[in-house]
């Protein structure tokens, strides 16, 4: 009987430790390492469906940029993981309690009647669950991994929403730098022309004073805004986990404003779509699933505690050997579970099952407010760019009448600088307000945890 123990032991496969100490050095070289134009994430994007004639990539809009964020994103792979861990408890749940093996043996003294010396016991016990404790067991598993699965889709939408805005807020500063550079030309050529007219006694110093603080109130903006530039390229690269060397040699495509509100507007003007816009967050919403599915965890350990209050049965048969005579023995032990105990412990899964549909309702009332909400700020934004159309496109006609007076010799050129000036000023609000109701659009996506264009059709 040893021997068979032995061999039983010998022939499982048993998993030996090994050590993995966190190591700085190898850490950082991780990080350094990634590269996306290495040759694991080019196998990655061809599984995504790129081919060759999209590699490598020259130009990284939102969607190379999200892939990239799906490979390298440190928060992604840890969610990975923790699904992984999901998936085990699911194989590992339904199996059965482990049976045991004992052995005894034992020697006595020898007496005249005895007609041996020794005794020796073999005994099995094996575990018996009632109430369908395994299956209840095994349902529980399966929702907490369907939670872990919605959560890696949940933190990979929140990764898209966090990239797209400072995406956005790249391109919006971008363009704000060259605005602002161009508006510091123009002052820069005013502030020259009036100190000019100062030196002839035609202008006072006020003139000139003034000119010289708007000049540098806007070369205080272009330093904040290229401080702000800095401070967005650091996130994008946070956000799709790559360090800022490489990132600073990726070249990020140009967003067409215009063409990706014009997509929102067809959607959003709609008013036939707008109780699909409703529906699709009240019932689709990553968030709201997953609220739905610790639901069905509770629910699993209300009835989980429920069968707990029926005892488990251990059968214990045995055979023993004593002393020249054989025995057959057959044990059944029970532990009788605490009547008091198990009825609190099914009051508290009464209670967390009753909190987790409330956390239901307090996202789907939340998703109403939040839709209402965004539907008056993109009435009000759409307003906004109306009116700073028809503003720009009056002080373009404007600067073009003037421009058409000075080369007859009308006015001089201050008054045409002045003017370009303020079309500049002009286009600058048009085009943070474009960004603005451009952002309104993204927010529904946000919202709805879903691209409107894929799935309001």
């Amino acid at each position: 009987m040893a021997s068979f123990i032995v061999l039983f032991l010998t022939n499982c496969s048993f998993k030996t430790y090994e050590t993995k100490p966190l190591i700085d050095e190898k850490i950082i070289d991780k990080i350094i390492a990634k590269d996306p134009d290495s040759p694991s994430f080019k196998a990655f994007l061809k599984n995504q469906g790129l081919n060759d004639d999209h590699l490598p990539i020259n130009e990284w809009g939102l969607k190379e940029l999200m892939l990239c964020a799906l490979f390298f994103n440190p928060k992604i792979e840890i969610a990975k993981k923790e699904w992984d861990i999901a998936k085990i408890q699911e194989v590992i749940s339904p199996i059965k309690a482990a049976s045991s093996l004992g052995l005894e043996t034992g020697r006595q003294p020898a007496g005249p009647f005895e007609e041996s010396k020794n005794a020796i016991g073999l005994n099995i016990t094996t575990l018996f669950e009632t109430a369908d404790k395994a299956k209840i067991r095994e349902e529980k598993a399966i929702n907490q991994s369907l939670v872990k699965r919605l959560e890696l889709r949940k933190l990979a939408w929140d990764v898209r929403s966090d990239l797209t805005l400072n995406y956005i807020r790249y391109q919006q500063q971008l363009t704000n730098l060259q605005i602002l550079r161009n508006e510091i030309k123009l002052q820069s050529e005013i502030l020259n022309m009036v100190k000019k007219r100062k030196a002839q006694g035609l202008t006072s110093s006020i003139d000139s004073n003034f000119n010289q603080i708007e000049l540098n109130k806007n070369i205080q903006k272009l330093n904040e805004e290229q401080y702000q530039l800095n401070d967005t390229k650091s996130k994008l690269a946070a956000i799709i986990g790559l360090s800022a060397e490489k990132f600073n040699t990726m070249r990020l495509a140009t967003v067409n404003v215009d063409e990706q509100i014009e997509s929102f507007n067809k959607i959003l003007d709609d008013e036939t779509k707008q109780q699909d816009i409703i529906n699709l967050g009240l019932f689709n919403r990553i968030d709201l699933r997953i609220a739905l599915a610790k639901y069905a965890v509770s629910e699993s350990q209300l009835k989980l505690n429920i069968a707990n209050q029926y005892p488990d049965i251990r059968f214990s048969p045995g055979y023993i050997f004593d002393y020249g005579v054989g025995r057959w023995l057959l044990g059944i032990t029970s532990v009788i579970p605490t009547i008091a105990k198990n009825k609190y412990l099914v009051e508290e899964a009464k209670n967390l099952r009753d909190i987790e549909g409330l956390q239901i309702e307090k996202i789907q009332t939340s998703i109403v407010n939040d839709i209402t909400k965004l539907r008056d700020n993109y009435t009000i934004a759409k307003d906004m760019v109306r009116k700073d159309s028809e503003d720009l496109s009056a002080a373009t006609e404007l600067e073009s009448s003037i421009e058409s007076k000075f080369h007859q010799g009308e006015i001089d050129r201050i008054e045409l600088t002045q003017q370009k000036l303020i079309t500049m000023q002009y286009k600058r609000r048009f085009y943070t307000n474009k960004i603005a109701l451009l952002k309104i659009g993204f927010d529904f996506e946000s919202i709805l945890q879903q691209s409107l264009s894929s799935t309001i059709k």
